[in-house]
């Protein structure tokens, strides 16, 4: 991984010394430099580097409003601050400790402290990364069912909640589409699992294409999936209903199951706002039974639950 610091000082000597101390121990691969903070930030704001070694006491934008301003943006939080300077004087050092910085280096420099410095906190600044990665690995795995790479059902409760409240509280649409895998226990057995599973995953693949960013599609057990459409009405979410049925028709499944002539859906749609659901265990009842709806209707098909009345 490429890793890259940033030089925030008013003397291009100093700026060189400390280049060139670096480039020596190996420890970056990019170098940036710029000679008053506002300059520094600006090029963060580009080119975000793993590290930041900033001058205290420079003229117009110094290295305290440098951090004022690093501290106020919550996405540079992780990126290590070494403050420099040439003045030994103690409040200096804390002023500058409690805007935010890690550490503090005097000028003039001894060359091996500086890079000891530097290699100590970009060791944290790697750590650190290595474990955000792990934990977002981690949070990826804890709501994505394992097959089909949707979310699991636990993580779309959770989302739906969320949109259930705004519609209801905004009365902003909402649709939601329960869709179930025709005659899937019959694949099954006349197939094999292993069948049944690369049918799930031709569906999941189906369901999650031409989605939007604020839908969701999830896994909802066994062969049942449901898609989650906010701010779409009925005319929509049966657009994309019938788009799911379509797609299906074009899937090759051949390999899948010797004389499996195709894979088809039963979709129930429910819509709001609707009056008449007052919770979203009504939503879930509601969308239910459009579903078997459709299945005694024939399947292969959408059925929409349009409410009492």
């Amino acid at each position: 991984m490429t890793r890259s610091i940033l030089i925030i000082d008013d003397s291009q000597q100093v700026r060189s010394e400390m280049k060139d101390a670096l480039e020596k121990a190996g420890l970056f691969d990019a170098f940036y430099e710029a000679g008053d903070g506002i300059k520094g930030f600006r090029m963060m704001l580009t080119s975000p580097p793993d590290l930041v070694i900033c001058d205290l006491m420079m003229p117009d934008f110094d290295g305290f409003k440098f951090l004022r301003l690093k501290t106020a943006r919550h996405d540079f939080d992780n990126i290590p601050v070494l403050i420099v300077t040439g003045r030994d004087n103690v409040n200096d050092k804390i002023r500058g400790l409690e805007e935010g910085a890690q550490d503090y280096v005097l000028k003039p420099f001894n060359p091996l402290e500086f890079v000891a410095r530097v290699k100590s906190h970009l060791r944290i600044k790697i750590l650190q990364d290595e474990l955000k990665h792990v934990n977002e690995k981690l949070e990826t795995l804890s709501n994505t069912d394992a097959l089909t790479e949707l979310y699991n059902r636990r993580y779309f409760m959770n989302i739906l909640k969320s949109e259930f409240e705004r519609s209801k509280r905004y009365s902003r649409a909402l649709s939601l589409l329960m869709i179930d895998i025709d005659f899937f226990k019959s694949i099954n057995d006349r197939c094999g699992h292993l069948a049944g599973d690369k049918v799930l995953i031709m569906v999941s693949r189906v369901l999650k294409t031409g989605l939007r960013k604020i839908d969701t599609c999830s896994r909802y057990g066994g062969d049942e999936f449901i898609t989650m459409l906010p701010e779409t009405e009925m005319a929509g979410a049966l657009s994309v209903a019938n788009r799911y049925l379509g797609q299906m028709h074009e899937q090759d499944i051949f390999d899948f199951c010797d004389g499996l002539q195709e894979v088809t859906l039963s979709i129930g749609l429910v819509c709001l706002p609707d009056e008449s659901i007052k919770t979203m265990d009504d939503l879930l009842t509601r969308v239910d039974d459009a579903l078997y709806k459709a299945k005694n209707g024939g399947r292969n098909r959408v059925a929409v639950s349009r409410g009492p009345g």
